[in-house]
C-alpha cells in the first residue's frame, strides 16, 4: 500500500508541474515519442500550477487535425489515427471541455496568448491516450505512445474454419489497453465469440449459490479451517469494518471470493476491465453471437468440491493479498502486457507441482472439455471463424489447450 501511495503521489507531481518549477532557469522542453516539439516564440507557460501549451503545435504532433471557429472561439481536434477516434472540443475562457461529446472539467481554462491558443497539457495527454513522464532535473516532459499489450494469442485452422484463441487475464487495469492490432483484427474477423461463461445468457445465480455456499450439517467455517486461519479472517474483517464473524456461515471457498471482491474495492485492477469482459461488451455492441464453453454452475461446483485443505489455502491466499505491498495481480498483468510465454509456461508447471488436486480440477480437466468444444468448432463444416477467450493459464503447459489441440493433429500458430 505504501508503494502504491508513493506511485500515486509521484504521478500527481509529474502531472501538476508544481509552481516551484517556474523559478527554474532552464526552459521547459516537451518531447513526443522521442522528438522535441518546437514551439518557437510560443513556449509553454505555467499558470496556477498547471502547464499550458499551444494546442495546435502539440496536437498536430499527436496526429490530430485542428479546426478553429472564430465566432464561438472553439477549437476542435479530430484524431487522424485509426486507433484513437477521439474528438476534443475546447472553448476559450471556459473550464469545460468535451471528449467525444462527454464533458471534462479543466483546472485552467484555455486562453489566447500571442495569437496562440493555450490549453492544459495534462488534459490533452489524458484525452489523446498517451502517457507522460516528467523529469524535474532536466526540465523535460516526455509524451509517449502507450505500449500495446501483446497478450497470448494463437490461431488454429481446418477445412476453412478458423479459431483464434486468446489467453486472457480476468482482472485488469487500464494499462492493459490498447490491445495490439492483430488481436483486434482477429476479433473483427470472428463470426462467434466463445468465453468460459456467457454471462449475457445466464439467469440469476443467487439461489444456486445460496444452495451450495453454506454447510447443511450444522458446521460452520471455523469447523473446516485451522484456528489460526479463522483468527486471521476475524482480524481482517474487523480491520475492514465488518463484524468479525460475518463470514462464519459460509464455506471457505465462498469466503475467499467475498474477500477477493472486497480487496478490489480500492484496487486499480477490476473485473470490468478484464479481457473477457472487454470482448463480451464489444460482442454485445456488435450483436456478435456469444458461446459459453462452461457454465457458472460448473465453475461453482468445482470450487465447492475442493477439499477443505484446498479451500483453506484459497482463503488464506485471499487474506494474505490484503497485506502485500504490491498487488499480486500486477505480475500477471505485466506478464500479459509483455506476452511473456516463458513466464506463463513456468506458472503452469509450478501450479501443477504445488498441488495436484487443485491443478487437475482448475486446469487439466477443464482444458480437456474446452479442447473438445474447440475441436467441434473446427469440424462443424460451416467455414466460420471463432474468437475464443479463456484464462491465459489454460493455454500453457503439457495439459494446456495448445498442446491438446496439437495432439489432435492441428497446427497451432502463435500470433
Amino acid at each position: 500500500m505504501k508503494k502504491l501511495l508513493s506511485l500515486l503521489i509521484a504521478l500527481v507531481m509529474a502531472l501538476s508541474f508544481a509552481t516551484g518549477a517556474q523559478a527554474a532557469s532552464k526552459p521547459l522542453s516537451i518531447w513526443v515519442d522521442g522528438e522535441q516539439v518546437q514551439f518557437g516564440s510560443n513556449a509553454p507557460i505555467v499558470e496556477k500550477g498547471t502547464t499550458l501549451v499551444p494546442v495546435r503545435m502539440l496536437l498536430e504532433k499527436l496526429s490530430f487535425k485542428i479546426d478553429w471557429n472564430e465566432e464561438s472561439r472553439v477549437v476542435t481536434a479530430t484524431s487522424t489515427n485509426p486507433r484513437n477516434e477521439a474528438i476534443i472540443s475546447l472553448q476559450i475562457d471556459h473550464t469545460t471541455a468535451y471528449v467525444n461529446s462527454q464533458p471534462q472539467q479543466l483546472t485552467v481554462a484555455p486562453k489566447i496568448q500571442n495569437k496562440a491558443t493555450y490549453v492544459p497539457l495534462r488534459f490533452i495527454v489524458e484525452a489523446t491516450g498517451y502517457e507522460i513522464d516528467w523529469n524535474d532535473t532536466e526540465r523535460t516532459i516526455s509524451i509517449d505512445t502507450i505500449q500495446e499489450s501483446r497478450g497470448f494469442m494463437w490461431k488454429v485452422e481446418k477445412d476453412g474454419n478458423a479459431v483464434y484463441m486468446l489467453g486472457s487475464i480476468h482482472v485488469a487495469n487500464e494499462a492493459m489497453y490498447p490491445l495490439r492490432d492483430e488481436i483486434m483484427d482477429a476479433f473483427m474477423e470472428a463470426d462467434h465469440l466463445a468465453l468460459e461463461i456467457d454471462f449475457t445468457s445466464e439467469g440469476d445465480m443467487e439461489d444456486f449459490i445460496s444452495s451450495i455456499n453454506t454447510y447443511k450439517d450444522g458446521t460452520t467455517l471455523q469447523n473446516h479451517i485451522s484456528e489460526e486461519t479463522h483468527q486471521y479472517v476475524r482480524e481482517l474483517l474487523t480491520e475492514l469494518g465488518y463484524e468479525s464473524y460475518s463470514l462464519d456461515q459460509y464455506k471457505p471457498w465462498f469466503a475467499s471470493l467475498v474477500l477477493d471482491e472486497l480487496g478490489r474495492d480500492e484496487s486499480e485492477y477490476k473485473a470490468e476491465l478484464g479481457i473477457d469482459e472487454y470482448f463480451m461488451n464489444l460482442a454485445e455492441e456488435s450483436k456478435l453471437p456469444i458461446i459459453g464453453l462452461e457454465s457458472s454452475e460448473s465453475q461453482l461446483n468445482m470450487l465447492n468440491n475442493f477439499s477443505d485443505r484446498i479451500q483453506e489455502e484459497m482463503l488464506y491466499g485471499s487474506i494474505a493479498s490484503f497485506y502485500m505491498e504490491e498487488e499480486p495481480v500486477k505480475d500477471l498483468s505485466d506478464m500479459w502486457i509483455n506476452g511473456d510465454l516463458d513466464m506463463l509456461a513456468e506458472m503452469a508447471v509450478q501450479t501443477q507441482k504445488a498441488d495436484e488436486e487443485y491443478y487437475k480440477a482448475m486446469l487439466q480437466d477443464r482444458n480437456v472439455l474446452m479442447a473438445e468444444k474447440i475441436d467441434a468448432f473446427l469440424r462443424d463444416g460451416k467455414s466460420e471463424t471463432y474468437f475464443v477467450v479463456v484464462g491465459a493459464l489454460h493455454m500453457a503447459g503439457e495439459h494446456g489447450l495448445v498442446t491438446l489441440l496439437e495432439q489432435k493433429g492441428y497446427t497451432v500458430t502463435r500470433i
